[in-house]
Parts: C-alpha cells; sequence; structure tokens
C-alpha cells in the first residue's frame, strides 16, 4: 500500500521532528498526496477505498518508520469511518477535500441542546492529534435534556485550539486541547456512532467500532514494539549473549503480531457478531498486553542506550510508553484469553 522508499525517507527523516510540536508542512503533504488519510473514505470521495487489514499492516509499517507518523495516520484515517455516519450529500462535503482531515475526541467532554434545525454545542476537548492540519473536528456531548450522547462535526474555523501537548513521547502529533462555545450545529452534521445513514460498499463500516480502534491502535503499537527490537539489534550487534536474550523477548513479541493480524484478517473479513464482539476484544487485548510485556521485559538487557534521550532506541521506547496511557489500550481491559 506503500512504497518501500516513502518508509525509508520517513525512517531517516524522523530526527527533523521527533522533538517539534508538530512535523513539517512538506511531510503533511506528502501523507495527503499518499491519500494515507482516506484509507476508508470511497474511492469516488477520493478515498483508498482499504480493507481494515490493509490499513492495520500500513498503520504498523508506518509506526515502525516513525511512532508519530504512524500515530497520526491512524487517527486521520480513522475519521473515515463515519463517512455513513452522515448522508451522502454531507459525506461527500465532509471527506471529498483534497485536504480533508478529521481530528476529535472520543471523551464526552461536552453538553448539547436541542434547538431548531440543530443542536447547540459547547464543551472542551483534549488530545486531538492531528490538530495542526485537520479541517474537521468531532466530538462527543451529552444531550441536556435527556442525557443521551451524540456526536458532532466542527470546521476548524468553529473551534478553538490550545497547542497544549508536551508528552516526553510522540510529540510530534499535535494532540491540543479545543473547544467550542455555543456553537450551532446543524442536525445533519450530527450522528451517533455505529448508526449508518446509508450503506458504502465498504467492508470496514460493519465492523464494530470497539474492534476497528483497537485494531487501528494496536497496530501501531506492534510497529512501534517491533522497531524497538529492530534497533535494539542493531546497537548490540557486537554483544552476543546480550543480542541472544534480546531476540527471544523479539520472538514473542512477532509471533503475537503473526496472531494479532491474523485475527485482524478474520474480524475483516467477517464482521464478529453481537454475541463474539467481546471474544474477539478479549483476544486483541491479550495479545498486546504480550506485546508490552515483551518490551518490558526486554528493557534491562538494553543498557543506557535506551536511557540517553538522542538515541532513536529512546524515542521509539518513549512513542511506545505513551500509547499505552490510551484508555483502550491499558492492559487492565486485558483479560485472560479464549482459547480455542
Amino acid at each position: 500500500m506503500i512504497e518501500a522508499s516513502l518508509l525509508d525517507h520517513l525512517r531517516n527523516s524522523a530526527y527533523r521532528w521527533a522533538e517539534q510540536a508538530t512535523i513539517p508542512a512538506d511531510v503533511v503533504e506528502r501523507l495527503v498526496a499518499e491519500r494515507l488519510f482516506k484509507l476508508f473514505v470511497p474511492t469516488w470521495f477520493g478515498g483508498r477505498q482499504s480493507s481494515l487489514l490493509e490499513a492495520v499492516n500500513l498503520y504498523a509499517d508506518l509506526a515502525r518508520a516513525d511512532g508519530s507518523i504512524g500515530w497520526l495516520v491512524q487517527i486521520g484515517a480513522g475519521g473515515g469511518f463515519f463517512v455513513p455516519s452522515f448522508s451522502r450529500e454531507i459525506a461527500e462535503q465532509l471527506f471529498a477535500p483534497e485536504h480533508s482531515v478529521i481530528a476529535g475526541s472520543g471523551y464526552t467532554s461536552g453538553i448539547a441542546r436541542r434547538v431548531r434545525g440543530g443542536y447547540r454545542v459547547q464543551g472542551t476537548w483534549r488530545y486531538a492529534s492531528g490538530a495542526q492540519y485537520a479541517s474537521i473536528f468531532t466530538v462527543n456531548a451529552r444531550l441536556a435534556d435527556d442525557g443521551s450522547i451524540r456526536a458532532f462535526a466542527f470546521d476548524r474555523s468553529q473551534v478553538r485550539i490550545t497547542p497544549d501537548w508536551h508528552a516526553f513521547g510522540m510529540r510530534a502529533t499535535s494532540s491540543w486541547t479545543f473547544e467550542v462555545h455555543d456553537v450551532f450545529v446543524p442536525e445533519e452534521r450530527s450522528f451517533v456512532v455505529g448508526e449508518h445513514r446509508w450503506e458504502p460498499p465498504l467492508s470496514v463500516y460493519q465492523t464494530p467500532f470497539l474492534l476497528f480502534a483497537l485494531s487501528s491502535m494496536g497496530a501501531v503499537a506492534f510497529g512501534l514494539g517491533l522497531a524497538f527490537f529492530e534497533e535494539a539489534a542493531i546497537l548490540f550487534e557486537g554483544n552476543p549473549s546480550r543480542l541472544d536474550v534480546l531476540r527471544i523477548h523479539e520472538a514473542q513479541a512477532t509471533a503475537a503480531w503473526r496472531e494479532f493480524i491474523a485475527l485482524v484478517a478474520q474480524i475483516s473479513s467477517h464482521p464478529p457478531t453481537d454475541e463474539s464482539i467481546e471474544m474477539h476484544r478479549s483476544r486483541l487485548a491479550h495479545l498486546l498486553n504480550l506485546l508490552r510485556q515483551s518490551v518490558l521485559d526486554a528493557l534491562p538487557y538494553c543498557g543506557m542506550a535506551v536511557a540517553d534521550e538522542h538515541t532513536r532506541l529512546s524515542r521509539i521506547l518513549r512513542d511506545f510508553l505513551v500509547i499505552w496511557q490510551h484508555e483502550l489500550l491499558r492492559p487492565s481491559r486485558a483479560v485472560i484469553p479464549i482459547m480455542s
């Protein structure tokens, strides 16, 4: 889905933005030109119309090159999941423009009031990755009259952005806070996640959102985890005893990745039933927990190289650790795996 030359370029150029708050404009333009933010957008809207399996492999490849890029593409492309949540006409307005990219928040930290023709919304949402260049911001808000939750899509001009992301990893993801104050949103630009107003012929839209999100974020985690072992092997090539130990843990992570991909392939080709969603979620979470533990167990054998913030190994680790702070990936969600 992506040229090896681009992956090499991102890997070799990541030092340019690794410690910055944003990625360079020329890199954004390259991602836009490759339509990487439109993986789940129909071809007639200018999208790539990809499957979940194709996207997950791509996210992992990008994260192996650079964590921030992998995360940003995963977040931006993930917005395409909402294409059928709008009417076809509104979806075309939102997703067809060449530079259309969605950022947003899944937290319900806003309030909406029903008014004639739509809603008036106010609230503040944090961690909108890709806020640097996003054209659309989506949010969840609670309705004041009945307490139910709806999602809303704002134009960039309607939101106020605060550049307040100061994490020790994933630094270039522009995961900033944004807010709106009593902004009117017409009915046609509000939606409920998972509900469809029409049915574009993309299988990914039939995937339960929980599994879609967990597969997508998990792919970035796996990409970074595998990159960690690759970089460690380069650093300790002349130390066979240490390298042998690292390769034991790498083999565990690689085995988990292979099973993860096999499970995503199953989810992608045969959307789970309501009864099987939890089984698939449990298995994905277990495999991610195996990945996390493999990296953590390998850390003591990496010496001080991993503590030097100027090394690529340290940057990969910091990006890897920050990812696990996302609620969906927290190990506490993992349960004992369901064995076949």
